[in-house]
């Protein structure tokens, strides 16, 4: 085996990946001991506070914010394990997933709305993904929808995907009355639930303020966010397109389940540009969205020389949170 071919082995194991994850735990710690973090500051919950407001004590808002990207990594083993997304025996995506989140320091040692989101979407599609041509999928389209609603009390983003989990029961060809009437009942549910005991004053919701990110853009720590985002989604979209002619040639379930993905980061992106002003809750999803579709493409596609590419990405990532650090400092 040549050194190249070694290289490129070793990108997707587990040891390598596990041991990348651990750097970037560590470089999170140490911007937050340097006092780098700036809390993301606004309620945006429709009825209860958004989930930055959760923690006020430092130490326990950082050890939240690395414990939901580790629950996003688990989720994502999770995936694979029961779905083979990546159709190889790969561990790249906790790797890729860790250095994108390193990329922006500041959301990695917060809970914030965007730690949430990148929690809550993924187990919805985890459960969605589940239901595949079952013709008993309304208890778990149930779920799907029922979490979904909830989440929407504390941060209104939410509401984006209602419409890729709609569109996610279509792949899964479980679009019929009724799972549509399931949907309905689990959008209600936590409504109902809240109101009815008398938790919240449907009086009293907020209703969301929607700002542009071009008042903040003079500001080097957005400029940096914008750019790290901006890289995501540009090998995002190479590496999706990279890969749509080995994705049509898989099975109807696999071209289903790899849809599913597809249209939740087409809708993260979107949400991006139309909520710019939150565009930090959507930060945490698209690294998810982009890790799963970059280890896709570098797993289905092992040239012998293709540590190279992964490692510039690496490259850059790292770079772009040494910049964050030295500038935050």
């Amino acid at each position: 085996m040549s050194a190249a071919s070694y290289t490129t082995q070793l990108m997707h194991a587990r040891g390598f990946n596990l041991a990348l994850a651990l750097l970037a735990v560590t470089a999170a710690t140490l911007f937050f001991l340097g006092g780098n973090t700036e809390p993301i500051n606004g309620d945006r919950g429709f009825a209860f506070t958004s989930a930055n407001e959760w923690f006020t004590v430092p130490a326990a808002d950082f050890s939240a914010g690395i414990g939901a990207s580790v629950f996003t990594v688990l989720i994502m083993l999770l995936i694979n394990r029961i779905h083979n997304v990546f159709r190889a025996m790969t561990s790249l995506f906790i790797g890729m997933f860790a250095m994108m989140q390193m990329g922006t320091p500041g959301l990695m040692t917060q809970f914030s709305n965007g730690s949430l989101m990148a929690v809550v979407v993924p187990l919805c599609i985890l459960f969605l993904l589940r239901c595949y041509g079952s013709p008993r999928a309304a208890r778990t389209v149930f779920l799907v929808f029922f979490i979904l609603s909830a989440a929407l009390l504390t941060q209104y983003s939410f509401v984006f995907y209602f419409l890729v989990m709609a569109i996610g029961c279509m792949q899964m060809r479980v679009f019929n009355w009724r799972n549509i009437s399931a949907a309905t009942l689990g959008i209600i549910s936590p409504w109902w639930i809240v109101f009815g005991f008398g938790l919240v004053n449907p009086f009293e919701l907020q209703l969301p303020h929607l700002s542009s990110i071009l008042v903040h853009i003079h500001q080097s720590d957005m400029l940096l966010m914008l750019i790290a985002v901006g890289f995501t989604v540009l090998i995002t979209a190479v590496c999706f397109i990279l890969s749509v002619m080995r994705t049509i040639a898989y099975n109807a379930h696999a071209r289903a389940v790899n849809g599913v993905f597809t249209i939740t980061t087409m809708v993260t992106v979107a949400a991006l540009c139309i909520d710019n002003g939150n565009m930090t809750s959507y930060v945490p999803l698209l690294n998810f969205c982009a890790a799963m579709e970059v280890t896709h493409y570098f797993s289905t596609h092992r040239a012998e020389k293709s540590f190279i590419a992964i490692l510039l990405i690496f490259a850059a990532y790292a770079a772009l949170a040494i910049c964050q650090t030295i500038i935050s400092a």
